[in-house]
C-alpha cells in the first residue's frame, strides 16, 4: 500500500493519498481534520463510507490503520501514534 502526503494549504487538515491494494492504480484520500476543538479522520474508500453511513461503532478502514502503523514505525510506539489510533477508533 503506497501513501503520500498531499501539499494542501487548508488550515487544520492533513491530506494523504493512499493506494488501493486490491485495485492497482486506484487512490483514496485520507484526511486528518482538526476543527473547532474536534479531531477526526476520514477516508474516501467505500469501506469507510459504508461504515459511516451504517453508523458502526468501529468506523476505521485499512487505509487509516495503515497511516497509524506508519506513524508507529516512524516514531516508535509513542503518545502521538496512540492518540491517532484512538481518534481513528472514536471517529
Amino acid at each position: 500500500m503506497t501513501v503520500r502526503a498531499a501539499h494542501n494549504h487548508t488550515s487544520g487538515v492533513r491530506t494523504f493519498y493512499v493506494g488501493s491494494e486490491s485495485q492497482p492504480g486506484v487512490q483514496y484520500v485520507a484526511q486528518h481534520i482538526r476543527r473547532a476543538g474536534r479531531r477526526f479522520w476520514a477516508c474516501s474508500c467505500p469501506d469507510f463510507l459504508f461504515r459511516r453511513q451504517m453508523k458502526r461503532s468501529h468506523r476505521s478502514c485499512k487505509h487509516l490503520r495503515q497511516l497509524t502503523a506508519m506513524t508507529r514505525e516512524a516514531h516508535g510506539v509513542s503518545f502521538v501514534a496512540d492518540r491517532i489510533s484512538a481518534e481513528i477508533t472514536a471517529a
